[in-house]
């Protein structure tokens, strides 16, 4: 229905429509480092990296993102000495420990282009298994899904993970009609890479065993050659895994303690336990993430396709159904860990889409209405994701409490004062050293570890649980204080859906009645002041 250069024109709109809202707010919470949970583990590894410690020394993830985040460090590193801005690498490193914000941009670009990708590997899978007016759909639907388009914004591993994943799919749909042993191989490349992102990114193997036992969407094998498929897909897998993460086999001992470790973190959970993530994700996660419309579509739609055509069905469910089966077991159940469904359920909601607007144009006896009904049922569909998009990407664009609060202290307190902070540390503000070797004017205190006069209080307050201090002890605290200024982001309205484990403080549902991102905070001065 749209082929030559008009064909073209819809996905290139699209793909900006997905880079816009990707991009918007892209500098949220800097150049604080605890504005987004993760992020300063990346950042801090990756500065490691650049300084030629290849061993990370850190194997809750493996190590692809943070290795490339460093390669991308060295042309800013060069251009910058040219420049003068740097006099050489220890400076270099020195001045981005001081201002660690650039390195959070790197990744966060990273993850805004994996995204971004994403909307086209999309595009590219479903005109590969549909045709040209679902491949359209199903990649607008990416391209505004709101759990997908949130995470792009964030200097983590997850979007890069489901990217590579698309790619690896991307490959095993095409090697399905060819059977081209390059596609094979490439596709067993891009999973090793992709597991090699994110660990939970190796169960894409799953539809290339069934491709292998299968023959694929169209022919059978025997079973002597399914078996050499496999073995040599997992042997590629393996050794694009290892050469992109080598300290897993270098540091053997180092890793094997880490899985143990995510591994137990997963089955235990964290923090406040929400229940198994089967339910959390699917009534949480998902709903919120995608909207209703879209979450109902995509999980029909993969039924329709398994009903109406079982072998390319099966291909496109393999791998969302095992994931969910084995991640949903858990009780950590952080909403990012879900964002690798999401592209798949794009696909398959684009499928249910396009199946019922021919349906109803043929039941209508209007041939020629196809187009316009399916993309007219498309927007219908794809519409609350795309409005809690724009509610997030707007309050993301706007000065964060944390960062406000401590501009406030700044103005107050020129030259310099002892910040007494309780609660999360995620509540908690953050001041730049005044340069490489010069630490800040500002002093923090954790005053829940730590007596000490402070110069002033701030007191975080939010949904999530603030801090373990005894209301009482807090109370004798603040005896000699005063409150001075509140710094509001929320009221209090019932009824929000948060990330409740991942101490992020923008919802995934409710942002009316919300003003910025972060915490409401209450700053005390000492009385009399």
């Amino acid at each position: 229905m749209l082929s030559g250069v008009g064909g073209r024109v819809p996905i290139a709109i699209i793909l900006l429509i997905a880079s816009v809202a990707r991009l918007w707010g892209l500098d949220f919470g800097l150049p604080s480092p605890y504005c987004r949970p993760d992020e300063e583990a990346v950042a801090a590894v990756s500065l490691s990296i650049f300084a030629r410690n290849l061993n990370p020394h850190f194997f809750d993830w493996p190590t692809l993102f943070m290795y490339v985040v460093a390669s991308c460090l060295l042309p800013y590193f060069q251009v910058g000495r040219y420049l003068g801005w740097f006099r050489g690498e220890g400076h270099f490193l020195q001045v981005n420990a001081a201002d660690i914000s650039t390195v959070f941009l790197i990744a966060r670009t990273l993850s805004v282009i994996s995204g971004v990708a994403s909307v086209w590997l999309v595009y590219r899978v479903a005109r590969r298994l549909f045709d040209e007016t679902t491949a359209v759909v199903a990649a607008g639907f990416l391209a505004l899904a709101f759990l997908h388009a949130r995470d792009s914004h964030f200097g983590v591993t997850d979007v890069a993970a489901s990217c590579l994943i698309l790619v690896s799919f991307l490959y095993m749909v095409r090697f399905a009609d060819s059977g081209a042993r390059k596609d094979w191989m490439k596709a067993a490349t891009a999973a090793g890479l992709a597991a090699s992102t994110k660990y939970n990114a190796a169960m894409i193997v799953a539809p290339a065993v069934w491709l292998a036992f299968s023959g694929g969407v169209r022919k059978p094998v025997d079973l002597a050659a399914a078996a050499r498929l496999v073995g040599e897909f997992a042997l590629v897998m393996a050794l694009a895994f290892v050469a992109a993460s080598p300290y897993v086999v270098l540091a053997f001992p180092e890793f094997l303690r880490a899985i143990r470790g995510v591994s137990a973190h997963l089955a235990g959970g964290h923090g406040v336990i929400l229940g198994r993530g089967w339910t959390v994700h699917l009534f949480s996660s998902l709903r919120f993430g995608l909207g209703v419309p879209l979450l109902v579509a995509g999980i029909a739609g993969l039924a329709w396709l398994v009903a109406k055509a079982p072998r390319k069905g099966a291909l496109m469910a393999a791998f969302p159904v095992l994931y969910y089966v084995l991640l949903g077991s858990g009780l950590t159940v952080f909403a990012r860990y879900i964002v690798p469904l999401v592209p798949f359920l794009c696909l398959s909601a684009a499928f249910a889409v396009s199946e019922l607007g021919r349906w109803i144009a043929e039941r209508a006896e209007r041939p020629r209405w196809t187009p316009a009904v399916i993309f007219a049922i498309a927007l219908l569909v794809i519409a609350p994701s795309a409005w809690s998009l724009w509610q997030f990407d707007r309050l993301l664009a706007r000065a964060d409490s944390r960062l406000v609060a401590a501009e406030w202290i700044a103005q107050r307190f020129p030259g310099g004062a002892i910040v007494g902070q309780v609660g999360r540390s995620s509540s908690h503000l953050f001041f730049k050293e005044e340069g490489p070797r010069r630490p800040s004017r500002f002093k923090m205190a954790d005053l829940e570890r730590t007596a000490t006069d402070a110069d002033v209080v701030v007191v975080p307050s939010s949904p999530f649980p603030q801090h373990a201090i005894a209301p009482e002890v807090l109370g004798e605290l603040l005896a000699r204080y005063e409150p001075v200024v509140t710094i509001q982001a929320s009221d209090s309205a019932a009824g929000r859906a948060y990330d409740w484990q991942d101490e992020f403080y923008l919802p995934l549902s409710g942002f009316s009645g919300i003003v910025r991102p972060g915490p409401n905070l209450t700053i005390y001065l000492p009385k009399g002041r």
